[in-house]
């Protein structure tokens, strides 16, 4: 089964391939001069294998046209290879290019016209033990660092572990791992710990029955040396940089390229058909995080300094986060969260009463939990009743708040109660919240889920793009900047959110005066949702006053310029934090206002 995505035909002259329909913002550039012409990207998700294609049209890149199919990874398939096989054959019917020989093997990477490049999110996370000296010190480094890429923490052992030898070491081959993350031990201190811990994982490893756990050092640089002479005859091994340098001091660069690396490796050896993806692209198969990271550095090196940038994705699997946040990135992959094949442990993590607080009607006993089994069981199936729809939306705002709490955790200098800090933009990724039935329901989910205080700047990725670009940040950086700035994110709203509640009255008067000099003055009562039109395309002042007891950036009165978007202005004077209603009737009253609402321009 494979979806497509229909395209108009190409203007005279251009080259005959699809061109997605996106909205563009014009920009004065000078044609491109670039090694790299058409590029082929795949990213193989757990339920979905999407692929798009770049090229260039009148001398820029673009985005051209996009395709996708179930992802035929195990347990749903026999080989990840198929699925993509099935939308490369797709996007070769819609574009008039092939991309697969008769003997459907890939016409791509070196040797043939196209450039290919891979990223994954899919499959099963790597079985991983950390091993480390303090808890509260070099396993917590560890922890984030692992929270970096997909992975699932079977165990942990340090300095404190009250376990006998014995019984660390059984309890290591019952966890089963496929990777042991060695931690601990600022550079040039503590030695005897560390050689005891290295110790404990030499035994281990020498006793695993059948195919050996990789084993990653990333602890004091000074035993680097003894780390080899315990290990490297018994395991595969990689050796980088130590994630804590000094005891104020984290250091994750390193530590996340190899993660990448490694994860690559890992689905090759675990997952048919992947060898075959990794030798066609140009940089074998890459976690789709990194290109989140790679997405999110840009977006800060380019924006105001005094805004962070946030990019949640909530997957079938996985909830990621990718915050950068006073010139600091944090990334936080939650494996325990998912729509989808983790639909069962996201509510199980959550809890059902937290879910049911979106819900304007009172659930059945178990309807809940039948309805994440069956999400668990069927991933790619999709909401058919209203209260199906109400309740995916409901567990996506918990996923998303749980996931952003977690990575809260690692914002240097962010108290974990504090506000959300200001975002510029707010990126959501995932078909929940990207490929809603209208545009206004990914906005609401972001507002309710992240309760952001100011000016929110929201986008969605509808297409795709953001898997697909940050690999190529890589191999050709003006793409990715071409591809962005003409449309290849969808701007979803501007949300004006102010800080403060009233309780009764106006809350803001506000003024919008469209390029055209037409203006528009508009009253929202406080506890509102209110949203204005502001066309694609163009742009429009506005002037806002607030009441009595509202501000935004600590001023009662502000001027802006804000862009056209899907969803238009949206005026949020629902105070922070939010409350929702415990009540039955006043939430069943009060809810589908709210939708509404972000559905009802004008």
């Amino acid at each position: 089964m494979v979806a497509r995505q229909k395209a108009p035909k190409p203007k005279s002259g251009a080259q005959k391939t699809p061109s997605t329909r996106l909205p563009r913002k014009a920009i004065e550039v000078q044609p491109v001069q670039s090694a790299v012409g058409r590029v082929v990207a795949a990213d193989i998700g757990s339920v979905h294998t999407r692929v798009a294609l770049y090229d260039l049209v009148e001398g820029q890149f673009r985005l051209i046209g996009r395709s996708q199919a179930l992802t035929t990874a195990p347990p749903r398939g026999y080989d990840a290879a198929e699925g993509l096989r099935r939308a490369l054959a797709d996007l070769g019917e819609l574009s008039g290019l092939n991309f697969l020989s008769p003997s459907r093997d890939f016409m791509l990477g070196e040797g043939y016209d196209n450039t290919f490049v891979a990223t994954a999110s899919g499959g099963k996370p790597i079985r991983t033990v950390l091993v480390g000296l303090m808890p509260n010190i070099s396993l917590e480094s560890g922890k984030r660092a692992l929270e970096s890429t997909y992975v699932e923490l079977v165990d942990a052992l340090d300095l404190l572990d009250v376990r006998t030898l014995e019984q660390q070491v059984n309890d290591i081959l019952r966890a089963t791992p496929d990777l042991i993350l060695i931690v601990g031990g600022t550079d040039s201190g503590a030695n005897a710990p560390m050689r005891a811990l290295i110790n404990t994982v030499r035994i281990a490893v020498q006793l695993a029955p059948g195919a050996k756990p990789v084993v990653l050092y990333a602890g004091n640089a000074a035993l680097s040396g003894f780390v080899r002479e315990q290990l490297d005859d018994h395991v595969t091994l990689y050796i980088t940089e130590n994630v804590r340098p000094t005891l104020d001091h984290e250091s994750f660069d390193p530590i996340r390229l190899e993660l990448s690396l490694l994860y690559g490796k890992y689905r090759e050896r675990t997952t048919p058909g992947f060898e075959a993806i990794q030798a066609a692209s140009e940089l074998g198969v890459l976690p789709s995080v990194d290109s989140y990271s790679n997405i999110v550095r840009y977006l800060a090196a380019t924006g105001s300094k005094k805004h962070g940038v946030l990019v949640v994705d909530v997957g079938s699997s996985t909830v990621t986060v990718c915050a950068m946040v006073r010139g600091a990135l944090n990334v936080t992959i939650r494996s325990d969260l998912g729509l989808g094949h983790n639909a069962v442990s996201a509510v199980e993590a959550v809890g059902v009463r937290n879910v049911a607080r979106w819900l304007s009607f009172e659930p059945a006993t178990g309807e809940i939990m039948d309805y994440v089994w069956n999400k668990t069981l069927r991933p790619a199936s999709v909401p058919e009743t209203t209260r199906e729809l109400e309740l995916e939306y409901a567990l996506a705002r918990e996923l998303i708040r749980a996931a952003v709490a977690t990575s809260r955790q690692g914002w240097q200098g962010v108290p974990a109660n504090a506000p959300l800090p200001s975002m510029q933009p707010i990126i959501g990724v995932g078909s929940v919240l990207a490929q809603p039935i209208n545009p206004g329901i990914g906005a609401l989910l972001l507002l309710d889920a992240l309760q952001p205080i100011g000016v929110a700047d929201l986008r969605l990725d509808p297409y795709g793009v953001m898997a697909s670009l940050g690999s190529l940040m890589h191999i050709e950086p003006l793409m990715v900047v071409q591809v962005l700035e003409t449309g290849g994110l969808l701007t979803l709203g501007t949300a004006i959110c102010p800080a403060g509640k009233i309780s009764s009255g106006v809350a803001l008067e506000a003024r919008i005066t469209y390029a055209d000099g037409r203006s528009r003055d508009v009253r929202v009562p406080s506890n509102t949702l209110r949203v204005v039109p502001v066309p694609i395309g163009q742009k429009a002042q506005v002037s806002i006053k607030l009441g009595r007891g509202l501000s935004l950036n600590g001023k009662r009165r502000l001027a802006l310029q804000v862009q056209g978007s899907a969803a238009g202005l949206i005026f949020d004077t629902r105070g922070r934090p939010l409350v929702v209603p415990r009540d039955l009737a006043r939430r069943a009253e009060l809810l589908p206002k709210w939708y509404e609402a972000v559905q009802d321009i004008g």
